[in-house]
C-alpha cells in the first residue's frame, strides 16, 4: 500500500512540475516582444522546411563521397544441371565470390561534386537563417500591429469617456435652461458614434491577436495579452543609408546564398567539361565454387581496368551549355537582388526618418488638443462656449493620439523592415 501511495506521489509531482515549467515558459497573459520572437522562432513551420533542406543536402554529399570509396560485393549461388534424357546424371555445384571495387582515377569529378554539395550546403544554411530573420520581423510586425490595436482602444476609451461627460454637462446646462436641448441629442449621437468606434477597436484586437499568433507559429487557445508599453516604441535614427547598403551586401543570407549558388554553377561547368574523362578503376576478389563431379576450386584476381568514352551523340555539349545558362541565370538574379536590397533599405531608412519625424511633430499636436478640448469644455460650462466645439475637440484630440500612436508603429515597423532588408534579427532578439 505504502508503494502505492508513493507512486501516486511521484506521478503528481512530475505533472506539477511539467506545468509548472510550461506556464513559465509561455506567460500568456503579457508576453513581451523578446518572449513573443523567441516562440515564433522555435515553433513557426516554414523553419522545418528550411532546416529539412539542409538536411537533403548533407545526405547528398554523403552520397557523392560514398561514390568514391571502396565497395565489397558478395555473391551466391547454387546450379542444378544435366541433360534432359539423363537427368539422373545431373550435378549440383555451389559458388561463393566475394569482389571488392573502388574508382582509382576520375580526373577529380568526384572532388568537384562534393565542392558543388559542399557549396549547396553552406547556401542553405543561409537560407535557413534567412528564413529565421524573416520569422523574427514578421512576429517583431505582428507584435507591434497588437500593440497599435490595444493603443487604439485606449483612445476610443478616452473618447468615450469624453462623450459621456459632455452629455452629463448638457443634460445638467439645459435642467438649469442655460443650454438648449439639441445640445443633448448632439451628446448623445457623439456617444453613440464613440461606443461603436469602441466595438470596431476590441474587435481589430482579436483580429490581430490572431495574426500574432500565426507570426508565432502557436497555439494558445483563446485571447491573450502583451507586455504594453508605448516607451519601447519609438527606435533610433538609422545610420548612413550607403553604409547600411555595404554591411547588406556582407550580411544579407540570401546574397550570400547566391555567392555560393554562384560557385556552385562554376564548378559545375568544369565537372561537365570533363564528363568524357578517362576512369580507371580497380577490382579485386576471391571465389569458391563446388560441385559434386568436380572438386572444390579457389581463384583469386586482380584487375585494373580503364574506360575512356568516345562518343556520347553531344551529351557533353549540352551538358555544358546547360550549365552556363544557370551560371547567367545566377549572375543575374545577384545583381536583380543587389538593387532590390537596395531599394529596401532606402525605402525603410526614409520611412523610419519620417515616423520618427511625425512621431515628434504628433506629440506637440495632442498636447495641442488636449489644452484645446479642456479651453473649450471651460467655456461651455461657464456658457461663453457652444457644445459643437467641444465635440470638434473631443474629436481633434482622439484624432491627435491617434496620429500619435500610428506613427510609433510606423517607426517600429520600418526598423524591422530594415533590420530584415540588411540581414539582420531584430535586436530583440537574444
Amino acid at each position: 500500500m505504502r508503494r502505492i501511495y508513493f507512486l501516486l506521489f511521484t506521478v503528481m509531482f512530475l505533472l506539477s512540475f511539467i506545468s509548472l515549467a510550461y506556464s513559465s515558459e509561455v506567460n500568456i497573459d503579457g508576453l513581451t516582444i523578446e518572449e513573443c520572437i523567441a516562440l515564433a522562432l522555435r515553433n513557426h513551420p516554414s523553419l522545418k522546411t528550411a532546416k529539412s533542406s539542409t538536411r537533403d543536402f548533407e545526405a547528398q554529399i554523403e552520397t557523392v563521397r560514398a561514390a568514391n570509396r571502396v565497395k565489397v560485393n558478395l555473391t551466391g549461388s547454387l546450379t542444378h544441371s544435366g541433360a534432359y534424357e539423363r537427368f539422373d546424371e545431373s550435378d549440383n555445384s555451389t559458388s561463393l565470390r566475394l569482389e571488392a571495387t573502388k574508382t582509382l582515377y576520375d580526373t577529380g569529378r568526384n572532388r568537384l561534386k562534393r565542392e558543388i554539395a559542399e557549396e549547396n550546403i553552406k547556401g542553405s544554411l543561409e537560407s535557413e537563417r534567412q528564413a529565421e530573420i524573416k520569422v523574427a520581423a514578421n512576429a517583431k510586425r505582428a507584435y507591434y500591429d497588437l500593440v497599435l490595436k490595444f493603443l487604439n482602444r485606449d483612445v476610443a476609451q478616452e473618447k468615450l469617456r469624453h462623450s459621456e461627460e459632455q452629455l452629463k454637462n448638457a443634460q445638467g446646462m439645459y435642467e438649469v435652461g442655460t443650454s438648449p436641448y439639441i445640445d443633448i441629442t448632439k451628446a448623445q449621437a457623439d456617444v453613440s458614434s464613440a461606443r461603436v468606434s469602441l466595438i470596431k477597436a476590441e474587435n481589430d484586437i482579436l483580429v490581430s491577436q490572431e495574426a500574432l499568433r500565426v507570426a508565432m507559429g502557436t497555439d494558445i487557445n483563446g485571447p491573450f495579452n502583451i507586455a504594453l508599453s508605448t516607451k519601447l516604441l519609438l527606435p533610433e535614427p538609422a545610420d548612413d543609408v550607403n553604409v547600411l547598403i555595404a554591411r547588406a551586401l556582407q550580411d544579407r543570407p540570401d546574397y550570400i546564398k547566391l555567392q555560393h549558388d554562384h560557385r556552385g554553377a562554376e564548378l559545375a561547368i568544369i565537372d561537365a567539361a570533363r564528363t568524357n574523362s578517362p576512369t580507371i578503376t580497380g577490382s579485386a576478389g576471391t571465389s569458391l565454387s563446388n560441385s559434386e563431379k568436380n572438386k572444390a576450386t579457389e581463384t583469386y584476381n586482380f584487375a585494373v581496368s580503364m574506360t575512356v568514352p568516345l562518343e556520347d551523340g553531344g551529351a557533353m555539349k549540352a551538358s555544358i551549355e546547360s550549365k552556363r545558362a544557370a551560371l547567367e541565370k545566377n549572375e543575374a538574379s545577384i545583381e536583380t537582388l543587389r538593387q532590390s536590397l537596395t531599394y529596401d533599405i532606402r525605402k525603410a531608412v526614409l520611412e523610419l526618418t519620417n515616423a520618427i519625424d511625425l512621431v515628434r511633430s504628433s506629440e506637440d499636436s495632442v498636447k495641442y488638443a488636449e489644452e484645446s478640448l479642456e479651453l473649450e469644455r471651460g467655456r461651455y460650462e461657464v456658457g461663453v462656449g457652444n457644445s459643437l466645439a467641444v465635440s470638434d475637440a473631443v474629436s481633434k484630440l482622439a484624432t491627435a493620439r491617434y496620429t500619435y500612436y500610428q506613427a510609433l508603429h510606423d517607426a517600429q515597423k520600418a526598423r524591422a523592415d530594415l533590420d530584415e532588408a540588411l540581414g539582420h534579427f531584430p535586436p530583440e532578439v537574444n
